[in-house]
């Protein structure tokens, strides 16, 4: 489980929200609907998944899969899961956790607009 944000104060349900998930992650439903998740990707695109960010390849063990939303937690559609690189997933949580201005927009919102933010930054660093 991430670390309380310096300053951030977490009610008791959210310390009770943040334990499922932390479980979860560490599940082998989790794992299982990784793999499903993997199987369904290459399924709809007919190659393997790449990092949102970079392109880099991903794979079960060496990505991660970012949740667009936690709507549907433990019962994820295809489209709430997003491949990244485990630095960029980072990146990305680092931003979410140091901007208040992100964290108002929502997590789906943020999520889309720092993923362009980070493609930018790569895009510019390639340069």
């Amino acid at each position: 489980m991430r670390e309380v944000r310096p300053g951030s104060r977490w009610s008791a349900g959210r310390v009770i929200k943040r334990s499922r998930y932390a479980a979860y992650i560490e599940s082998q439903a989790w794992f299982n609907r990784r793999e499903q998740w993997r199987e369904e990707w290459v399924r709809q695109t007919d190659a393997e998944p790449c990092c949102a960010v970079c392109g880099d390849p991903w794979s079960l063990s060496h990505g991660d899969l970012h949740h667009r939303s936690y709507e549907h937690l433990g019962h994820e559609r295809h489209t709430d899961l997003i491949p990244m690189c485990r630095p960029h997933h980072t990146a990305l949580h680092d931003l979410w956790a140091k901007s208040p201005s992100w964290r108002r927009l929502g997590r789906s919102q943020a999520t889309a607009g720092i993923l362009a933010a980070l493609r930018r930054q790569v895009k510019g660093t390639a340069q």
